[in-house]
């Protein structure tokens, strides 16, 4: 019991929960955490901030999320044609984190598109300590997807389209987003254009039910990005496409102590540099045999930013020669 308890405060860091090896560090992980995963609770997520940014005309304005659909309809000359970016960050991150300033700075030069940051920091961001405050963290999963998803089908019945929406989620984030999709189409029956889920959490999610995690079918296309597989991100293929970088598990700029926290955070570094450089991807069931060159023959399409949303199945891309910005 010793050697579980030494190795798991090894496993444990003030921005997630993150192990040493292989699928051994996901098993290890479930193994001490309380996984409250659930669908029938609904609790008081007000506390959620909903932040606005209008780039192309230098403004933004903050609501708190029961206010925030009206808030964004009454904005001075808004666009309803526009692209409506919505990005949802993981555990234990804030409105100024690393990742939220990263998106910032790429939507930024994103034209005809407006953007739409979620800082749901009040009920993922405690001082409990790494485990607790994560265990509790995963209890507010399903209520604040449903409280976003009741956000975008107000926006949807003041006059904005759906397929306008692009939800994009990180970790706990992307876990969220398979709540916003489904409840946004229960409410509206429509589907959201577009979810890109960055590495969904693993711990407390990859052995719950299918229907507790973001999956293909609850928005147009699902893409989903594997960046640290089997550790702080699912093992599990969940998307329309699943889109592998690199060996999908460690990251090549990364480096112990710290290998699967900067990997699992290389999902948001890779996707928002996609914006300016385009991943060439090609379909392989394997890691190995993507290495060895025996899909070389097999279909391509673009990973990121611009990917047209078409390809299906499992694809690998290498970020090899590109440096990116390690979080």
């Amino acid at each position: 019991m010793r050697l579980y308890s030494f190795y798991l405060f090894l496993c444990i860091c003030l921005n997630g929960i993150t192990c040493i090896n292989g699928g051994f560090k996901g098993w290890l992980l479930n193994l001490f955490l309380k996984c409250p995963v659930s669908r029938n609770q609904s609790l008081d997520v007000s506390q959620i901030s909903v932040y606005f940014y209008d780039f192309q005309r230098d403004r933004s304005k903050s609501f708190p999320i029961n206010k925030a659909a009206k808030g964004i309809l009454s904005f001075d000359k808004l666009d309803k044609h526009k692209k409506f970016y919505m990005f949802v960050s993981g555990f234990a991150t804030y409105i100024n984190h690393t990742n939220a300033n990263l998106v910032r700075k790429t939507f930024e030069n994103v034209p005809n598109s407006y953007l739409i940051l979620i800082d749901h920091s009040a009920y993922t961001n405690d001082a409990d300590g790494p485990k607790k405050s994560y265990e509790r963290s995963v209890q507010y999963v399903y209520s604040i997807g449903l409280k976003l998803a009741q956000m975008l089908a107000e926006l949807n019945q003041g006059g904005i389209n759906a397929k306008r929406f692009h939800a994009i989620g990180h970790s706990l984030g992307s876990q969220m987003l398979g709540y916003v999709g489904t409840k946004f189409m229960n409410a509206t029956g429509n589907k959201i254009a577009r979810i890109t889920a960055l590495d969904p959490a693993g711990p407390c999610f990859t052995k719950s039910f299918r229907e507790e995690q973001i999956r293909a079918g609850v928005a147009d296309y699902v893409e989903v990005y594997h960046c640290d597989d089997g550790g702080l991100g699912t093992s599990n293929v969940l998307g329309d496409t699943d889109f592998y970088m690199n060996t999908g598990s460690a990251q090549p700029q990364c480096s112990f102590p710290s290998t699967n926290k900067c990997s699992h955070k290389a999902c948001v570094s890779m996707w928002m540099a996609s914006v300016d450089h385009r991943f060439l991807a090609r379909q392989c069931d394997k890691f190995k045999s993507f290495k060895q060159w025996k899909c070389s023959n097999n279909i391509t399409t673009t990973a990121g930013f611009w990917n047209p949303g078409t390809a299906k199945g499992i694809y690998y891309f290498s970020t090899q020669g590109y440096k990116l910005d390690v979080l």
